[in-house]
């Protein structure tokens, strides 16, 4: 019960419940993950209707989300670190993966679309944007920095050193 609990309250007051987590050393975010990214692949191949696809999506919505959210919480806990943080890695990670119950936010959307209703594409663009919050909240909370900071560590230096290398790229 406590998990879904916990997932309430990323919806909720996420301040208080980053607050309580930077304390402890639970794993529940990253059991947030896994459970609500396997839960949207579930819901996105029961919608294609294959039973092949839906495992496929299974175990694709296993591995892809866990690879992305690892190695975003390692950039993000460096540029933390470089901009005085003060967290470790494991609550980093642990924390930021809590965005991903909002994937209910996405399976809600695609049972809608299934009925005809078309509001997936501005239910994703609020979900991405959620998601950001969620991420900078708790790498406020985990490294003690405020929002400025917690922004450049999670989107704004990343974002930086992107657009520096998509510039170089067409340089050459």
């Amino acid at each position: 019960m406590e998990f879904f609990t916990e997932s309430a309250k990323v919806f909720t007051n996420p301040d208080d419940l980053f607050y309580i987590k930077t304390e402890g050393s639970d794993k529940n975010g990253i059991i947030s993950l896994l459970f609500y990214s396997l839960m949207l692949g579930l819901v996105i191949g029961i919608a294609t209707g294959d039973i092949v696809l839906t495992g496929f999506l299974l175990v694709v919505f296993l591995i892809i989300p866990l690879l992305c959210k690892l190695i975003h919480s390692i950039f993000t806990f460096i540029f933390a670190r470089i901009l005085g943080g003060s967290g470790s890695f494991f609550n980093t990670f642990n924390l930021m993966s809590y965005s991903s119950v909002l994937n209910v936010l996405l399976i809600i959307g695609i049972a809608l679309a299934t009925l005809g209703f078309a509001v997936i594409i501005p239910l994703m663009f609020l979900v991405f944007l959620w998601k950001m919050v969620i991420e900078i909240v708790a790498v406020s909370e985990e490294h003690n920095l405020g929002y400025a900071k917690s922004f450049l560590s999670t989107l704004g230096i990343p974002l930086i050193i992107f657009i520096i290398i998509v510039f170089i790229g067409g340089l050459i």
